[in-house]
């Protein structure tokens, strides 16, 4: 009887997660081609709880291919064929809406999206970043949703070979956006290359882009001269490069002076008062972040 009532339950609990996928695509899910014609194919299977519909939007790189919203009821295959993508197959992505009644009704479930090889991804990133502070570098990403997602590996490479130096636990099924962050001890004084290897459950993975950051002695190169300056002078930000985004920052958190990078790198003090601020530089191609004490006095 035990056992029979915890079969049940488990049951129960299939079910509930099921439902809450709403439609799911089933692997293998991919792009097949070109045909003779230079055509590409994709073929999904999907399983439905009960009669949903299937919002399908497919791309060629930014541009949008074809589009169509189907209704759709327990478990089948869909064939999607004659797709034209001048950039190849390695362009196509295929994303997938599920919602609850018509093309216009709520979303039901993980919206789920393809990779280049129409294998679906575990997860969306968002806002990926790396960035040094003297010997630790944070990395710091968010999620747009999570399908069956089981961790997220970082990796890192100071030449061609990157290696794991560490993992975090994905939330696993997740429409809303969730944040991560990893910090890294790292010495290297020279350039270090970052990505994350999102896993899911059966073992698939992708990989982010890569962030690069400079080396533990690059940031201390950067220096504000003159330092203390005088209000109603101008300063200089020397050693940042010409892809920096400055700002001039009193310690209330509050902006005072925004500068995008240039050959000159200088700073206006009209109007600032007397007091310690922060000059904060950000590398925009590295993200990296310096940040400098300033003090202005008569």
């Amino acid at each position: 009887m035990k056992k029979f009532l915890f079969l049940i339950a488990m049951l129960a609990l299939g079910t509930a997660a099921f439902s809450q996928n709403c439609i799911n695509i089933v692997p293998p899910t991919r792009f097949t081609g070109p045909d003779a014609n230079g055509k590409y194919t994709l073929s999904i299977k999907y399983e439905a709880d009960g009669n949903k519909t299937l919002e399908t939007f497919i791309t060629c790189g930014t541009t949008q291919i074809f589009y169509q919203c189907l209704q759709v009821k327990d478990t089948g295959t869909i064939v999607y064929p004659n797709l034209t993508c001048a950039a190849g197959i390695s362009a196509l992505k295929a994303t997938f809406v599920p919602r609850t009644g018509s093309c216009n009704s709520a979303q039901c479930g993980a919206t789920q999206t393809t990779g280049p090889d129409g294998a679906v991804l575990p997860v969306k990133l968002s806002n990926f970043s790396a960035v040094r502070s003297k010997q630790v570098v944070a990395l710091n990403w968010n999620t747009e949703f999570e399908l069956d997602a089981k961790e997220f590996i970082v990796e890192r490479a100071e030449g061609t070979e990157f290696r794991s130096v560490g993992a975090i636990a994905a939330n696993g099924n997740s429409t809303t956006q969730r944040s991560y962050t990893f910090n890294d001890r790292n010495d290297n004084t020279g350039v270090t290359y970052y990505r994350l290897k999102n896993v899911d459950l059966n073992g698939q993975f992708t990989y982010s882009a890569i962030r690069t950051v400079k080396g533990i002695g690059a940031a201390s190169d950067v220096t504000v001269f003159p330092n203390p300056a005088r209000t109603n002078s101008k300063i200089s930000i020397v050693g940042a490069t010409a892809n920096s985004s400055i700002q001039l920052i009193d310690f209330s958190g509050k902006v005072i002076r925004n500068l995008n990078g240039n050959t000159t790198n200088s700073f206006d003090l009209s109007g600032v008062q007397n007091g310690t601020y922060l000059v904060r530089i950000v590398d925009k191609t590295t993200s990296e972040v310096v940040n400098k004490k300033l003090t202005v006095n008569n």
